[in-house]
C-alpha cells in the first residue's frame, strides 16, 4: 500500500460511512458539534502538522498550526461558547506555530514567537496591567519633588567629573 493514499482512503471511507449510516436513518451522536467548519481548520491543521513533523518540514508545521490553532479557536468561540473573540489568541496562536517552527528546524522561529507571546499577554491582560501600574506609582505623586531634589543634589555634590 502507498504512503500517499492513506490519508485520502481514510477520507473516502469516512464520509461513505456518513453517507450510508444517513440512508438509514441511523443517527450518529454529536454530528452536530463535529461536523461544522472549524473541524474542517482542525482536521486540515493535524494533517499538515503531523506531515511537517514527519517530514522535518518546518513551512508545513507553520501552516498546520495556524490551521489548527485556528479551528481550536472558533470551534471553543462559534460552536461551544468558551471564550470571546479577541486579537490577543491570533497572536497566540501565531505565536505558538512559531514555536512549533523553531521545534522542527532548530533554527528560527524563536525570537518571533517570544514577541508575539509578550504581545499576546500584554493584549490579555493590559486592563490588569494598567490597574496594577496605576496602583504602584499612586503614591508617586507625592515624592516626585523630593526625588528631584535628591537628584539634583547627587549631580551638583556627588557626581564625580
Amino acid at each position: 500500500m502507498k504512503k500517499n493514499s492513506v490519508l485520502p482512503g481514510i477520507i473516502l471511507i469516512l464520509v461513505g460511512l456518513y453517507f450510508l449510516l444517513q440512508q438509514y436513518s441511523i443517527s450518529i451522536p454529536f454530528t452536530d458539534t463535529i461536523l461544522t467548519w472549524p473541524m474542517i481548520l482542525i482536521a486540515i491543521g493535524v494533517v499538515q502538522a503531523y506531515q511537517g513533523f514527519s517530514n522535518r518540514d518546518d513551512n508545513k508545521m507553520f501552516s498546520g498550526m495556524v490551521l489548527l490553532g485556528l479551528g481550536v479557536f472558533f470551534h471553543g468561540a462559534h460552536t461551544a461558547n468558551l471564550w470571546g473573540y479577541h486579537w490577543g489568541y491570533f497572536t497566540l496562536i501565531v505565536s505558538i506555530a512559531f514555536f512549533m517552527k523553531h521545534f522542527v528546524n532548530k533554527r528560527e522561529g524563536i525570537v518571533p514567537g517570544m514577541i508575539l507571546l509578550l504581545l499576546t499577554g500584554f493584549a490579555l491582560y493590559s486592563h490588569q496591567l494598567v490597574s496594577w501600574l496605576q496602583k504602584l506609582f499612586s503614591g508617586f505623586e507625592r515624592f516626585w519633588p523630593i526625588l528631584l531634589i535628591g537628584i539634583g543634589i547627587y549631580l551638583l555634590f556627588f557626581r564625580k567629573k
